[in-house]
């Protein structure tokens, strides 16, 4: 089993489905493609129907869209990946293909840079709202788990067992740590989960291990000189979760 990747720094859809498939325990290769670049786009062409990362190749079969890479995965992996109630599994689904399909202005002001920290962000109101949807979703599923009797320190994931939801929403944690932003105590908790998760830190120390820097995604910092404002004559940021590495 393949699983195409761009680079590890910028590359939240890629993010997803490998961390899924390390809580699975399934054997993987991985084929990392540096995104806008030449070599890149040729290799998006040779690897991917759809010119997008991620893409999982299982023998014959094909799969280019994050969420339904992430499904094949449940569907292979010999430890659940949903929860098992129908009710909460249900919500497991609701609130991935929300992250699947939704929160378009975070992830254009807010591209995932693991590298970054930030300490003058300030969020246009569009973004806030979906921060704010994000924190709530968060706060919710870790509510009604708990209510549930799931305990914090054994089961501490959204729905008690790590699942598809928390490989869906662990990006989102790593833009937060990046841009300052301040999280309730119930979501800054999780987060620290998701950060200490023992494949994120994988991740993570090969994203900082990285060399390459695209531009676009280099949000300047209110806090710092106007030469750091990211250069205009590269392509757009939402090209990041769009064009290129939202599946």
């Amino acid at each position: 089993m393949k699983l195409v990747i761009g680079n590890r720094n910028y590359s939240s859809w890629s993010l997803r489905p490998w961390l899924l498939i390390e809580h699975a325990g399934l054997p993987l290769e991985e084929v990392e493609i540096p995104l806008f670049t030449p070599e890149g786009d040729a290799l998006l062409k040779q690897w991917s129907p759809s010119g997008k990362v991620p893409v999982l190749h299982d023998g014959p079969l094909v799969l280019w869209d994050s969420l339904a890479i992430c499904e094949y995965i449940a569907d292979k992996s010999t430890i659940p990946l949903w929860p098992e109630d129908t009710a909460e599994r249900a919500t497991a689904r609701a609130i991935s293909a929300e992250m699947h399909a939704g929160f378009h202005a975070l992830r254009e002001t807010m591209p995932m840079n693991i590298r970054r920290r930030m300490t003058g962000f300030r969020p246009d109101l569009d973004t806030r709202i979906d921060i704010d949807r994000v924190v709530q979703i968060i706060e919710n599923a870790l509510a009604e788990s708990e209510r549930r009797g799931a305990d914090a320190v054994s089961a501490p994931w959204l729905f008690g067992d790590y699942s598809v939801a928390d490989a869906m929403y662990a990006p989102v944690m790593l833009r937060f740590r990046s841009y300052g932003i301040a999280l309730p105590t119930r979501a800054r908790r999780y987060q620290a989960r998701v950060l200490d998760d023992v494949p994120m830190r994988r991740w993570c120390a090969l994203a900082e291990a990285e060399t390459t820097v695209i531009a676009a995604a280099e949000v300047a910092d209110a806090d710092v000189p106007d030469a750091d404002v990211r250069d205009t004559d590269v392509p757009d940021t939402r090209l990041l979760d769009t064009d290129v590495s939202a599946t």
